[in-house]
């Protein structure tokens, strides 16, 4: 080294420090990177995970409505009562087995239905036999000690601790669906309602977002142990799950090979979780390749050619970079690339597509939100107040029995007139005048089942009457100020209705002279924890939400023993 000139010498410290310089730079670049990509796909891996939660909320949601229909079913009912020996009547089985059907034939997701009188005697429905029953073991198990301390709630268990067996599938996993029947008269327990939800079900789910995102989907529990384990390399994926003893939770393993996301369901004590692969993202991104050619390319021209490699490298990747920074922001501008070929127009081209699949991901994401909202709206729709239907057919047949046959022709006008507006051949938008008019069909009868208890008045801008509106948003505040105001107070009670124009909004303003709610209540009615409400004032405010786009659409004044104010806003159509 001391032989050599400093001209050489100065060449070789030079290509030294190059060489290590890029050499660390590369180190920088690739872990920056990797990060960077650990990052936007954890966020777009989120947002998957999120709308997949939403799916498997809707199955959890659909079981429950179905199991309502089986527990509100007065054949189903009629016939629990009325068991008084320890055998299977031939009628009541008849009975029972036929509702289990129709509920197993309506529902999708619901693999079979099994319902245990006191006796434990079973009566069951299901999609593919045999299935051996053990009703025995059912008081031995720990669901019936949580179904008894569930005050009539039901709740999803793994399976059902062997009291169902499938002699020809003993592999068979499935989710179950436990609750208690009481008397809808006096609550008193007559029978256990189980259903249940096989594996393959939520695998058809994980199947059609696993193929698009190289991905792999399972649920947990709040042990770690899996309750719909993947399809494939299940050990592997038993080690991204760990349960941390101290805080009592499920929490995932760290691993540069795949990025682990999770989110609780609501329904029960379990974690879905889905493991998104990096490796082969990482492998689209050029960076060697880049930084090999920009030290070769400073080896050769050296610091004479300093300012032209800034120009050509440097000065690209400072673009690259401020494009990064206005996709961190949420803009998607698409990169110019220039016409020729080199590692710089590639990783632009790299760049331009990752940032379209992200850009397509999040809408796509937005999108199955959207149509996830709307599903569970027009599936709330679609039951539209069933037991106010009942009940007033329940009042004609008296009426007609009674021979009143004025009245019985006023409430059956009253109620057509009702449902032709709520219904409107399945359209959303109804004139406000035709809301109104729901509103006075709807009075009218509760009118006549109550002897006349409400008055009811209402003051509308001309202007308004034909201005299109979301329809069936009076109905669920005019019923709550009924059944939870009016109908609570001695003597009858007054309801009206005043609306108009606010530039560009239009106000509904509800009052009643009921018995008023306090805080409380009111905090329960706005988030949807009161019950028997129609629709729901929350059911509302989620309409309201998806359709004319107002965060707080909604505002309740109320006064114990001074009534109520309901103030709905929404935009002009």
């Amino acid at each position: 080294m001391n032989k050599l000139q400093i001209r050489t010498k100065i060449i070789l410290i030079y290509i030294a420090v190059l060489i290590l310089t890029f050499s660390v730079t590369a180190i920088a670049i690739a872990n920056i990177t990797q990060r960077y990509i650990e990052q936007e796909v954890r966020g777009a891996g989120k947002q998957t995970i999120s709308a997949l939660a939403e799916n498997l909320n809707f199955i959890f949601d659909n079981v429950t409505q179905f199991s309502n229909l089986i527990y509100f079913d007065d054949d189903v009912q009629e016939s629990l009562i009325s068991i008084s020996q320890d055998y299977i009547e031939p009628k009541i089985n008849k009975e029972i087995n036929q509702s289990l059907s129709n509920i197993i034939l309506s529902a999708d997701y619901i693999a079979s239905a099994f319902v245990f009188d006191k006796y434990l005697n079973s009566y069951s429905a299901y999609k593919v036999a045999p299935i051996y029953v053990d009703p025995q073991k059912i008081t031995q198990t720990d669901w019936y000690t949580q179904m008894k301390a569930a005050d009539g709630n039901g709740f999803f268990v793994h399976r059902s601790e062997n009291v169902l067996q499938f002699p020809y599938r003993d592999d068979l996993n499935y989710i179950s669906y436990i609750r208690e029947i009481g008397n809808k008269e006096n609550y008193e327990p007559i029978a256990i309602l189980l259903l249940t939800i096989e594996a393959e079900t939520f695998h058809k789910f994980f199947d059609k977002v696993s193929s698009a995102y190289d991905s792999q989907f399972f649920i947990v529990d709040a042990t770690g142990e899996f309750i719909i384990p993947p399809k494939e390399n299940v050990t592997q994926y038993q080690n991204y799950v760990a349960f941390d003893m101290k805080n009592g939770e499920v929490v995932t393993v760290a691993d540069h090979t795949a990025v682990v996301v999770s989110k609780k369901l609501p329904h029960a004590e379990w974690t879905l979780m889905g493991s998104f692969k990096i490796r082969n993202i990482g492998k689209n991104i050029p960076f060697y390749a880049i930084i090999i050619g920009i030290m070769l390319l400073n080896i050769v021209v050296a610091v004479l050619y300093s300012a032209e490699v800034n120009r050509m490298i440097f000065d690209p990747l400072d673009a690259i970079a401020l494009h990064m920074k206005l996709i961190e922001t949420g803009k998607f501008v698409e990169m110019p690339v220039e016409l020729s070929e080199n590692e710089i127009t590639r990783l632009k081209k790299v760049f331009n597509h990752m940032a379209a699949s992200i850009e397509m991901l999040i809408e796509k994401v937005k999108e199955e939100e959207h149509v996830n909202a709307k599903s569970e709206i027009n599936l709330i729709q679609a039951q539209i107040n069933p037991h106010f239907l009942y009940n007033t057919l329940d009042a004609v047949s008296a009426l007609a029995l009674m021979e009143d046959h004025k009245k019985c022709f006023q409430m059956v006008q009253a109620l057509g007139k009702f449902y032709r507006n709520s219904l409107n051949s399945g359209r959303d938008f109804i004139t406000i005048e035709q809301e109104v008019a729901s509103i006075v069909s709807y009075i009218t009868i509760l009118n006549i089942r109550y002897d006349n208890k409400i008055q009811f008045s209402y003051d509308i801008e001309e202007e308004l009457k034909p201005v299109m509106m979301l329809k069936l948003l009076l109905q669920p505040v005019v019923e709550n100020a009924v059944y939870h105001g009016i109908k609570e107070k001695e003597g009858s009670g007054a309801i009206h209705i005043k609306i108009y124009r606010d530039e560009d909004e239009i106000i509904f303003i509800i009052t009643d002279d009921g018995c008023g709610m306090d805080d409380e209540r009111i905090e329960q009615v706005l988030n949807g924890n009161v019950e028997n409400s129609g629709f729901g004032i929350y059911s509302l405010i989620q309409r309201v939400k998806l359709y004319y786009h107002i965060e707080n659409p909604i505002a309740i004044y109320s006064e114990i023993e001074s009534g109520t104010e309901f103030i709905i806003r929404i935009k002009v159509v």
